[in-house]
Parts: structure tokens; sequence; C-alpha cells
């Protein structure tokens, strides 16, 4: 997401440029709104996002693929990205959303009696444990991330995806499985994903400030 390392003029094929990648990964990671096409049975409004995922959904497998895939494409737009900041973000972003796909949740607690019951009792796997934590660093990652690209473009975009992505991540923290809490997720990934789509067009001018470091 931020800038690129090397000039149009570089010989670099045009697919393998940051802003290329950072393109794919936004139009991926917004995949998620195949639910809104997909009989999966979950809320919208209380359902999170990550329930899609969960070993007992019939369209896991999908969800899934099209989450790592955008991270794939994170990552290979991380190798032409400049400013140490820069690429730590998106490298912790990217790697937090692989986790997340390789440690899915057991089942879907928003629309699971049962699932509740065991999550309360601590009754689920290591996998469901953990994937509150990646989804934690995948948020965090992708904030930090905003931070610098506002910090290097003072853009007023960068500052709204900013601002979108501390304001949902704040109300996701307080209403923690309580009604509203899919609606605010999924404003948040949107957020995400528009991060990432200006992040390429930044990447595809060169509009970061050299030597950006993280905000004050």
């Amino acid at each position: 997401m931020i800038e690129d390392r090397a000039s149009s003029r570089s010989g670099r094929p045009a697919l393998d440029r940051p802003g290329a990648w950072l393109v794919a990964a936004a139009v991926l990671y917004a995949c998620w709104l195949l639910e809104l096409v997909l009989p999966t049975g979950l809320s919208v409004v209380d359902g999170y996002v990550s329930e899609l995922l969960a070993d007992d959904q019939p369209h896991r497998w999908l969800f899934r693929a099209t989450d790592s895939l955008a991270a794939c494409c994170v990552l290979l737009a991380a190798r032409h990205l400049r400013g140490r900041w820069a690429v730590a973000a998106v490298l912790v972003f990217a790697l937090a959303t692989l986790a997340d796909t390789a440690l899915p949740l057991d089942c879907a607690p928003s629309t699971d009696r049962l699932c509740r019951d065991r999550e309360a009792a601590g009754a689920v796997s290591l996998s469901h444990h953990l994937h509150q934590v990646t989804s934690v660093l995948t948020f965090v990652g992708a904030l930090a991330a905003a931070a610098v690209l506002e910090r290097g473009t003072r853009l007023p975009g960068a500052r709204v995806v900013l601002i979108l992505l501390a304001g949902t991540g704040v109300l996701s923290a307080v209403l923690v499985n309580q009604p509203g809490a899919g609606l605010v997720q999924r404003v948040q990934l949107l957020t995400v994903s528009a991060g990432l789509l200006l992040g390429a067009r930044v990447s595809s001018r060169g509009a970061v400030r050299p030597g950006a470091g993280p905000p004050p």
C-alpha cells in the first residue's frame, strides 16, 4: 500500500506491480459480499463474516479461498513497497489473514445455540480460540497500513479510511457478540477493501512521501 520502488519505466511487467496486486486483493477481500446471493443462513447484521468460513458452513471453502488469495496478492504487492513501516503493516495484515483462513471457527455461534454454549464452556478447538487472535491481528495490520498511508499522502480519502477503521474497531470491541456487530464488521471490511484500492492508486502514481513513517 504505499509506494512503488521503481517507476513504471523499470521494465516490470504491468501485472507485477503493487497497484495491480492491491486491486486484485481488494476485489478478493470483498468476496464475502457473495453471501448476499448465496444461501448462507447467516445474518448480515448480527453474524460475523468469519462465520462464513467456519467448519460447519456449506460455502466455507469458497470464502477461505478468496481470503487466502487476497492475502497472497497483498504479499506479492509487499515485494515492491517502500518503507519499513508500510511493509511491516501489510505483512501483518496478509499473514494474519492467511492465519484466519487456516484457523477457522468450529461453528457459527450467531445462529447455533449449541455453538454458543460450547464457546461459553470453553469446549471449542484451539483453532476456534486462535481465530479470535488472528482476527484482531488482521485488524491491527489494516489499521497500521491505513495510518502509514494517511501520513504518507495526506489524502482526504486516506484520512476517511483511517477514521472509519478506527471507529469500527472501537464499535466492534463494544458490540462483541451483540446485535449489530456483524453490520459494523462488514462496514470495516468494505473500508479495508477501499483502503487497498486507494493504496493501489497511490502506488501507481508514486504519491507517497519517501521515508514516511508511523504517525507520531
